[in-house]
């Protein structure tokens, strides 16, 4: 087997992986309409597009910034 054989092969696997995740968070329960950590309403549009969303655009906002940090500087 070859490397480009090797490579297809974890591509596909990881494909697969993926599918599953998403798949199994579209059957997860819908999202209670309240931001978890803020405790304001979730917007219309975000729950329409992602009902499960447990977080408000602004609250997803920051929680994504601090991740991006966190990978770029480390941890705090």
């Amino acid at each position: 087997m070859d490397d480009i054989d090797c490579a297809a092969e974890r591509i596909e696997a990881f494909n697969s992986v993926a599918l599953r995740a998403v798949l199994n968070r579209l059957d997860g329960p819908s999202s209670s309409g309240v931001c978890v950590e803020c405790g304001c309403a979730i917007e219309a549009e975000r729950l329409k597009a992602n009902p499960q969303a447990r977080h408000c655009c602004e609250c997803a906002d920051e929680i994504e910034r601090e991740s991006r940090r966190a990978r770029l500087c480390g941890p705090r």
